[in-house]
């Protein structure tokens, strides 16, 4: 695996050269960008004279005070300018690019700036940490400098022992060295704040992209990640914060280091690896490196030496993730792009440039790297996150596709048995409407025809009996029409049909017919045989008055009544005849009446005294 891993064709070790690649243009545009221009007037030699000793001392430019004076905080620096034509430009200023330390500037005794303040020793107090050599500019009123001579003083502190820094100074047209200044400033300062903005955004876009996928947590790890890192460069672009320097020195220490811890979370989380016992581990060093940076000062080593420390756990955290993921590029074919190597690459080379230079290998004056990594590293990223949900996206839009299809097949096979189930209904409800049908002829119009074929037969030749036997042939035949007919549903419909067959009847019989049949609801799945039943049981009643009741009047009802909150439909068969005995109740028509009643799951009640006879229908 590790002879694959370098081998020159190898798409991780093509990333490694492009990282280097970019981190060598990079370097280029970077030195331009920040280098002075050669012709400016500079100071590279000047004079140093610490404070409570009276010797001068020659120091080259720039001063490194761990190099130079380890024991010393406080000073003066002087420099001698002469022959300075000051009427050669309207304005003239003084550019410093490198001071890492509280000073103020002097010319010819007059103060013409200042940097931090030396009183309250609030602007450096922890170098170690936050190295950010921003540049400074101050313009010199030209009626300060003199055309033979001019002294150039800078009072300095430093906030700890051998920590303060002073680099090249530049003299000359104040238009020019701001233009220089303006460059610089845009490259060490205004370039974090823009850098941190982009990982912001990109930071809450994650933080969306896990709140609707809580399942995948590399997007919450990744947006905690970016959020550390974006803190540890919101104290290099010198804000001022409602806290103490040195609480927002130990803040952006602790960010630094806890960003790679959660870079590493991120990534294990991304490879679907889980490793237990290495990220416990991992958290247990970052807790304690975390309780050393807070009470450093009260450990028995220097607070140098803590912030080393701390650098070299991160640093080599950072070279474990960047080699696993190397390892598992190899491995694994979903990994491809080459970009992901180079991100992780660049963030090292950066890294191991800071971690020199807080180890003391390489000077101060160039400032931190790391946070220039982080467009290339920040997007690579963010990019195969957002890729990835898209990728989930696409698949459940693909399964949703198939889905559908699925659904749509099932919904057609549901409508083809259902459409099969339907004919067979239609089909049962022939079968049993046609045996109704035969049963309702065989037990009506066929028992008619039968008497009368027995009375043609017998030679009885009652023409009164035959025409009556006819009557009722044909009265039994009209209502299996009735039951038929489009109306079956709708009961005052078929009691009016009814009672245009009743009436000349009635009439004949010398009853009077009182009808009061009101305006029903449809009754659903009422049905022709339900129909008929109604109609005979009406047909039973009215005959039955007509040939024993001996009664004038005869009243026909329907309506509904309400009762335990639902709708009955009532049909009443009234008479004011002579009524009948209790025995007389239980006759072969009113059991006929009561089996049809039952047929069609209804109620019927019978209520007969000498003053009538009253039946109710209730369903």
């Amino acid at each position: 695996m590790f002879h694959k891993l370098w081998h020159p064709l190898n798409p991780v070790m093509g990333g490694v050269l492009l990282s280097i690649f970019m981190v060598a243009l990079f370097w280029h545009y970077y030195l331009q960008a920040i280098s002075p221009p050669d012709d400016l007037f500079k100071i590279e030699k000047i004079a140093f004279q610490a404070e409570n000793n009276a010797e001068k001392q020659l120091r080259i430019l720039p001063d490194d005070w761990r190099d130079s004076s380890p024991d010393i905080s406080k000073g003066w620096y002087f420099a001698t300018l002469s022959r300075i034509d000051q009427n050669k430009y309207d304005l003239w200023a003084i550019y410093l690019p490198v001071v890492q330390m509280n000073a103020r500037i002097f010319v010819n005794n007059e103060l013409i700036g200042r940097i931090g303040d030396l009183e309250k020793k609030i602007q450096y107090s922890d170098s170690f940490s936050r190295v950010a050599p921003r540049p400074y500019y101050f313009p010199i009123p030209t009626v300060l400098l003199d055309h033979n001579k001019n002294e150039l003083k800078i009072q300095v502190m430093s906030a700890a022992a051998g920590n303060g820094l002073l680099g090249k100074i530049y003299l000359g047209e104040a238009e020019r060295l701001h233009t220089v200044y303006d460059k610089r400033k845009s490259i060490l300062v205004t370039s974090v704040g823009t850098i941190t903005a982009g990982m912001l955004a990109i930071a809450i876009l994650m933080t969306v992209l896990w709140a609707l996928r809580r399942q995948d947590s590399v997007y919450g790890w990744y947006a905690l990640t970016l959020y550390i890192w974006s803190l540890h460069n919101f104290f290099k672009m010198g804000i001022s914060l409602p806290i103490s320097q040195h609480a927002q020195n130990i803040i952006s220490a602790l960010a630094l280091g806890w960003f790679i811890v959660f870079m590493v979370k991120a990534v294990h989380h991304y490879l679907k690896q889980k490793f237990v016992v290495r990220e416990t581990a991992m958290l247990i060093a970052a807790c304690i490196g975390s309780f050393m940076i807070v009470f450093a000062k009260n450990l028995p080593w220097s607070e140098l030496t803590t912030h080393q420390i701390w650098s070299t756990y991160v640093i080599t955290l950072a070279a474990y993730v960047l080699l696993d993921f190397s390892m598992k590029y190899l491995a694994r074919s979903d990994l491809h792009s080459p970009f992901i190597i180079m991100a992780g690459f660049s963030i090292l080379i950066f890294g191991t440039h800071d971690w020199l230079l807080i180890m003391q290998f390489i000077p101060r004056g160039m400032g931190r790297l790391l946070h220039f990594s982080a467009p290339i590293a920040v997007a690579t990223f963010g990019v195969l996150l957002l890729e990835q949900f898209a990728s989930v996206l696409r698949k459940a839009e693909s399964h949703n596709l198939v889905l559908e299809h699925r659904v749509a097949e099932k919904h057609k096979e549901l409508e083809t048995n259902y459409q099969r189930m339907r004919e067979m209904e239609n089909k049962q409800l022939l079968i049993d409407e046609r045996e109704r049908f035969m049963k309702e002829i065989h037990d009506g119009v066929g028992g008619h025809l039968i008497s009368m074929l027995s009375m043609v037969r017998s030679g009885q030749q009652d023409t009164e009996l035959i025409v009556k036997s006819i009557d009722a042939t044909l009265s039994d035949l009209r209502m299996m029409i009735y039951s038929f007919s489009p109306h079956e549903n709708d009961i005052p419909s078929l009691l009016g049909e009814l009672r245009t067959r009743l009436e000349p009847q009635l009439e004949n019989s010398g009853l009077q017919l009182h009808w009061q049949v009101e305006a029903l609801p449809e009754i659903p799945n009422f049905g022709s045989h339900k129909a008929l039943q109604v109609l005979r049981i009406v047909q039973e009643a009215v005959t039955n008055i007509i040939r024993h009741a001996d009664a004038k009047n005869i009243s026909i009802k329907a309506y509904t009544s309400p009762k335990n909150e639902s709708n009955l439909v009532m049909i009443e068969i009234c008479d004011d005849g002579r009524g009948f005995s209790e025995q007389q109740k239980h006759g072969n028509g009113m059991d006929n009446m009561q089996y049809r009643a039952k047929e069609i799951e209804a109620e019927m009640d019978i209520s007969s005294t000498e003053k009538g006879t009253c039946i109710i229908l209730r369903f």
